[in-house]
């Protein structure tokens, strides 16, 4: 693991009360405050309050929901396993912590799994039930927020597809072993549950479930009762490996990322047929977009993009005097605008077949009348980002 040197700012006594990471160079870009505080990410307790936040939520009831999979060192031969994986639970009125849930060792695997995405299927404040995925089990992680306990879900659908390994990004090749890592929930229908869309991140496929389902811990105990419950939705085609996903509730548009192409792509879920041709290619960019990891929507309809080139830090290092971290923007609006997610226009079934990307940002428009996006971006130089959405 190689890595960028510069001078240390503090001595040892001043690093346990000063920030553990800091710049090797000044930038334009904002400091991030640490959430709620830095004392929360004190690694020298006997048992830290946050280790490693891999994904976050907001629910509409301003509860911060922090999946902490409980690693550090992942970057090295020999990651270390601080506290088990758990769900940590904060009011954003008052910053107060509100719950730790760890969750049980008889629902994950100690050496193979790896919580990466968690999703909120929101009833009332204290009713809501949340979806975790384990990408190395791999498996789905049911928690009853009113219950305080959880229940694990195992299917085919979660597994990787072996023909998807082959991984590529900015140069960074690598062999794909996610299992179930993008997860996404509908509006709610009248019966009131959710369809859960889900894919495994080496994979090009999309598949379907609904809560009902999952949220029925005693039917799921008879697995090949319910495995035909689980739906294939479709496949995104060649190269077009997705990690993260979210589904814009208002205009009924799934988002996600596509980590071979450097993109964020998007499909109208009330379209019957889920294609290459009916889905859309919002935003492309080998500079702009190296390894989207999170996308969010939030309340005033803004779509929110976290790069991070995760890849880039995992198999071989980062260059500190480059932008490595960036959050990008768009109105929903403007980002499906001339897509085939735009519920103005048919889709055109002369979307790219093969896409490869480019140093600059590109319009990748699947609809009848291209329009260019041009997303904001604001560079940042911390590896800690809250995104709140509802």
């Amino acid at each position: 693991m190689k890595s960028n040197k510069c001078s240390k700012p503090f001595n040892d006594e001043q690093m346990e009360k000063a920030p553990r990471y800091y710049s090797c160079h000044r930038l334009d870009s904002p400091i991030l405050r640490p959430y709620p505080n830095w004392e929360a990410h004190n690694q020298r307790k006997e048992v830290p309050e946050l280790v490693s936040a891999f994904r976050t939520k907001v629910d509409s009831c301003g509860q911060l929901w922090v999946l902490d999979t409980g690693f550090s060192d992942l970057n090295t031969d020999n990651p270390k396993q601080i506290v088990l994986p758990r769900i940590v639970i904060y009011d954003l009125k008052t910053d107060k912590l509100l719950r730790v849930y760890q969750i049980p060792e008889e629902q994950f695997n100690k050496e193979d799994s790896f919580f990466s995405n968690i999703v909120i299927e929101e009833d009332g404040c204290d009713n809501s039930i949340a979806y975790l995925a384990d990408l190395g089990k791999p498996s789905l992680v049911v928690y009853d927020f009113k219950q305080n306990k959880s229940w694990m879900v195992t299917h085919h659908y979660f597994h990787i597809d072996p023909t998807a390994g082959n991984m590529n990004v900015s140069g960074v090749s690598y062999i794909g072993t996610d299992g179930l890592y993008g997860l996404a929930l509908s509006e709610k229908n009248e019966e009131g549950f959710s369809t859960l869309y889900f894919h495994p991140k080496t994979s090009f496929n999309e598949f379907t479930v609904s809560t009902k389902v999952l949220r029925n811990e005693t039917a799921l105990q008879n697995a090949s009762a319910v495995f035909s419950e689980f739906k294939l939705l479709g496949s995104r085609g060649p190269k077009a490996q997705s990690g993260v996903s979210f589904l814009h509730k208002k205009t009924g548009v799934l988002f996600y990322s596509l980590v071979n192409l450097n993109a964020v792509a998007c499909w109208r879920t009330s379209l019957q047929n889920y294609t290459i041709q009916s889905q859309g290619r919002i935003f492309m960019s080998n500079e702009l977009m190296v390894s989207p990891e999170d996308i969010k929507v939030d309340q005033n309809d803004t779509l929110w993009v976290l790069s991070n080139k995760l890849p880039v830090f995992l198999y071989t290092f980062l260059e500190y005097k480059e932008y490595n971290f960036r959050i990008l923007k768009s109105s929903v609006k403007e980002a499906i605008a001339g897509t085939a997610c735009d519920s103005k226009i048919k889709y055109n079934h002369t979307i790219m077949m093969n896409i490869t990307g480019n140093s600059r940002g590109v319009n990748l428009a699947a609809g009848t009348g291209a329009v260019s996006l041009n997303m904001m971006y604001i560079t940042i130089g911390a590896l800690l980002l809250l995104l709140a959405s509802r």
